[in-house]
């Protein structure tokens, strides 16, 4: 039997057919994502998993490679994850519900995002207040966001991120950011609502948690939120090396975090103890 030859005749495709096309390549997992929308499609598919990294990508010379050979790198492996396709729907039933891993500085964007916007208005925010507000989001609804929160005069503080996001947010037009005499305005801007459906996306598990605390501290001081997330720093250090949580030993770790704390009263720390047990703001 003689086989006879196929020949295929090319068939060239509109700009808009094109496009058709690579829309449905990315849907259904043949292209990788390449902005944060693809990323929000692609893991409302397909669940959100570690990516596991090739040797190679460790080595810093690679970066210096052509450019041909890392298409073909990442051709191999987008084969390799295109047939194991049945693996990736159980990957997704078995994904977890509350935890965040990827792409943690995007997420602590958008959570700053959320708190300024409920809270601009308000004349007691500025930068102390909104860390503060932040890192007690983070640490009561244990969101495991990456955080690097250091020990400052002020209390814990994220200081690179604080900055960074305050750069981001002019950069994509969600707030204005303006210092004056006295200390730092949030404006919003034109692009505000863009954030929101990532907030929705990342955040709807602990919005109820989220919005509690902000409303618990929307017409507090900058002083009072400074003394609520620096109590709530040394109670969980507290908690980590299994001493005692006694008010007399919570409020003596205190001042012994900086020598700035020393203006606070010892009497109006045991109130703000009462006021974080009464309102569940403390560590488990």
């Amino acid at each position: 039997m003689i086989e006879k030859e196929i020949k295929y005749t090319p068939v060239s495709l509109s700009k808009k057919e094109k496009d058709a096309l690579k829309n449905d390549l990315k849907h259904f997992g043949y292209l990788l994502p390449t902005n944060e929308e693809e990323l929000e499609e692609f893991e409302k598919i397909y669940g959100t998993t570690q990516a596991m990294f090739p040797e190679h990508l460790k080595d810093s010379s690679f970066l210096h490679k052509k450019k041909e050979t890392r298409s073909s790198k990442l051709s191999s492996i987008q084969n390799k994850n295109q047939s194991k396709s049945g693996e990736k729907k159980a990957i997704v039933k078995k994904a977890p519900v509350k935890t965040l891993p990827k792409n943690s500085y995007f997420r602590r964007l958008v959570l700053a995002a959320e708190i300024a916007s409920q809270l601009h208005e308000e004349p007691t925010f500025g930068h102390i207040k909104f860390v503060k507000v932040q890192y007690l989001c983070e640490e009561v609804c244990n969101m495991q966001l990456k955080s690097n929160y250091e020990k400052f005069a002020a209390g814990p503080l994220d200081y690179k991120s604080m900055y960074s996001i305050d750069a981001e947010f002019k950069k994509r037009r969600w707030f204005n950011v303006i210092k004056s005499d006295y200390g730092f305005r949030y404006e919003p801007l034109e692009n505000l609502n863009a954030y929101k459906k990532y907030y929705l996306n990342y955040f709807s598990i602990f919005s109820s948690q989220i919005n509690t605390l902000i409303d618990l501290l929307r017409k507090e001081k900058s002083e009072f939120c400074e003394a609520v997330a620096t109590l709530f720093a040394v109670w969980k250090h507290s908690l980590k090396n299994t001493q005692g949580i006694s008010e007399s030993h919570l409020i003596k770790n205190f001042y012994d975090w900086s020598e700035a704390k020393k203006r606070f009263k010892e009497k109006y720390l045991s109130e703000i103890i009462v006021w974080m047990k009464e309102n569940n703001v403390f560590p488990v």
